[in-house]
């Protein structure tokens, strides 16, 4: 069993007296990769900052390691932490090359470790030809492997990343994630990304936690977090979809547009009237299908058709499709539900 690498009690955190983060709970195991997601201005980046000490909480506790860092009364400082973090804002040194940057926090280790440390990132994160370099001399995402390499030299004991990705563009940005998922399960390393990008927390995470009103709503799988989301905030989030309204006609179907879906309708009563929550992915296009809908607005990714499609009864929901399925706007085409995950919210 996974012991817990950071343990956040039940903190709140506030600047000039207003209230950033709320009674907010989170447990985070040892080697878990987990990413913190919620609407601008949620308090993602207050929380790292808390995290790594460089601001102190109102009450609670965060536990690093089974040791108390912050409790409002006690507070270890930062350099005591032993907490990586990479901002938006690499702050690479520019008098100093690629090599000079990544050793600049183990300067106090002996040659030999220096040089093995130097040697395992560098091989590891593919940076060997760029080592002799000045920042100002390579690209984003190599500047970007090279400031993840300085916050890995000292190993630490908790790796904090806010938005590190923003600034690539998307095939890069692919690529480096993969390479640095690969890179800090090698490394056993504890890590919390903040973003805003729900791709990148998808491809990135061990677990995901939704932070909104102040606190932690959902921490899941991504799987969960996408396909079982607690709120209609989260389901809105972390993907394109649509609420279609219907009645719970026992504890395993509701009747909708669509038809009769099935699946878990606790705690609800029969006769309830709910929204059901519908992705794009969940209504499949078939001709024979019995069920239509008319086509209102269509984006094209290549591959596939995003439609959006207007029910018999006036509501809409989305419809992705591959690309050879070429309608109109205002065409009739035949549907189906095929929803594996049946999730409803209150109206």
């Amino acid at each position: 069993m996974q012991s817990s690498k950071l343990e956040i009690k039940s903190i709140s955190y506030s600047i000039n007296n207003n209230l950033i983060l709320d009674n907010l709970s989170l447990d985070i195991l040892s080697e878990e990769i987990i990413s913190i997601i919620g609407p601008s201005a949620s308090g993602k980046s207050s929380l790292l900052r808390v995290i790594a000490g460089f601001d102190q909480i109102d009450s609670g506790r965060i536990i690093l390691n089974e040791k108390i860092v912050d409790d409002g009364n006690l507070f270890i400082k930062p350099y005591q932490r032993n907490v990586g973090i990479i901002f938006q804002d690499l702050a690479l040194f520019p008098h100093l090359n690629c090599a000079q940057n990544i050793l600049f926090g183990i300067s106090k280790y002996d040659i030999s470790e220096k040089n093995a440390r130097l040697s395992k990132l560098s091989n590891l994160l593919d940076i060997k030809n760029i080592l002799e370099k000045f920042p100002h001399e390579i690209s984003g995402g190599q500047q970007q492997r090279i400031a993840i390499a300085r916050a890995l030299a000292p190993k630490p004991e908790l790796l904090l990343f806010d938005e590190p990705f923003s600034a690539l563009d998307e095939e890069l940005k692919d690529l480096l994630i993969a390479d640095v998922k690969a890179l800090l399960k090698t490394e056993k390393i504890t890590s919390v990304f903040v973003t805003h990008n729900i791709k990148e927390a998808f491809q990135l995470s061990d677990k995901i936690a939704y932070l909104s009103d102040r606190r932690i709503i959902q921490n899941d799988t991504p799987y969960n977090i996408y396909h079982k989301p607690s709120s209609k905030e989260i389901a809105h989030f972390c993907g394109n979809g649509c609420f279609i309204r219907g009645t719970v006609i026992d504890s395993n179907h509701v009747a909708t547009p669509l038809g009769k879906l099935f699946g878990d309708t606790m705690p609800y009563k029969v006769n309830d009237n709910v929204d059901v929550m519908v992705r794009p992915d969940d209504v499949i296009h078939d001709d024979n299908s019995t069920e239509s809908a008319r086509v209102i607005e269509k984006k094209f990714f290549g591959p596939d058709f995003l439609y959006k499609l207007e029910l018999k009864d006036g509501q809409n929901i989305l419809c992705l499709t591959p690309s050879h399925h070429d309608h109109s706007i205002n065409d009739m085409i035949g549907i189906r539900a095929q929803i594996d995950h049946l999730v409803l919210f209150n109206i």
